[in-house]
């Protein structure tokens, strides 16, 4: 199978630059700051020098497992800002340093948010969007910026408030925050008849639900993919859905999808990446989008 890539363009909107990656790891600037984090997909060598690597105003040292510590090369602070402009959409987002190497936003999906305004464009009346996994939340502010209401949907109580913190920023008032298992909600939905316009998900390869259900992406997809679609509005209506596991490469995944029921036969499946000016390519997962 031939793989689409979908990269992050760099003029999505987002002061972020993608600089480098190889050795197992990426070199990134977050609006002021510059990070060197650890990427398994960043395989090869890197194209610029040690030295410019070495500029980085912080360094994640990984250790077992996926956490580790951030250690500073520079006089940088822990918490920043970075700014998202596109057409009439202008938000700043709250990113810090974790222990877990993330820092609050997934780059990349600011190819998302653009995607996302585009179809709210096209809603006519109520716009109502339902996030599902949300992490810190951005998609979520997007949407409400683009004069959605939002159902934002994750089981970490943690990021949730991040979330709040997102939207309270940009003066967004317009999102539920919900604690609770992705697929408990979806549930919930089915039976009280809900509709949305626009449905995001990102699950995760592995994860627990807010009382500790087990999520396994390649095993319970199929089954949270069948339900979220009967969700959508049937007159006007998009859906965004990324993976991020080497568990469910692009084949496996247009396998299941073209097995779930309700879910379309056309849609638009592509790798979603990032590129650097000196045209170094980093793959960072699967995108699948549709819209009616």
């Amino acid at each position: 199978m031939n793989n689409k890539y979908t990269f992050l363009s760099p003029n999505a909107g987002l002061d972020y630059e993608f600089l480098d990656a190889g050795n197992f790891r990426k070199l990134e600037r977050f609006g002021e700051l510059v990070l060197d984090r650890p990427e398994i997909e960043a395989k090869g060598n890197p194209l610029l020098p040690k030295s410019t690597w070495g500029k980085a105003d912080w360094f994640f040292k990984e250790e077992k497992g996926k956490t580790g510590e951030w250690i500073k090369q520079t006089p940088a602070p822990k918490e920043w800002s970075i700014s998202y402009q596109y057409q009439s959409v202008s938000l700043s987002f709250n990113l810090k340093l974790t222990a877990f190497k993330h820092i609050g936003i997934f780059p990349e999906q600011a190819e998302n948010w653009n995607y996302i305004q585009s179809q709210l464009a096209g809603v006519k009346g109520e716009k109502k969007v339902l996030n599902l996994f949300a992490y810190t939340g951005a998609a979520s502010v997007v949407a409400a910026a683009s004069g959605a209401v939002v159902t934002n949907v994750d089981s970490v109580k943690q990021v949730l408030n991040w979330g709040r913190e997102n939207a309270s920023t940009n003066q967004q008032d317009t999102i539920r925050w919900i604690l609770e298992d992705a697929r408990k909600f979806v549930q919930k939905s089915i039976r009280r008849g809900d509709e949305y316009n626009g449905i995001i998900m990102d699950p995760p390869a592995f994860g627990y639900g807010s009382k500790k259900e087990k999520w396994v992406l390649e095993k319970d997809l199929k089954g949270l993919l069948e339900q979220s679609v009967q969700l959508l509005n049937p007159d006007r209506h998009f859906f965004i859905l990324n993976t991020y596991s080497p568990k469910l490469p692009m084949l496996d995944l247009t396998t299941l999808l073209n097995a779930t029921r309700n879910f379309p036969k056309k849609y638009d499946a592509s790798l979603l990446g990032l590129k650097s000016i000196k045209s170094k390519e980093l793959a960072l997962g699967n995108l699948v989008r549709f819209s009616h």
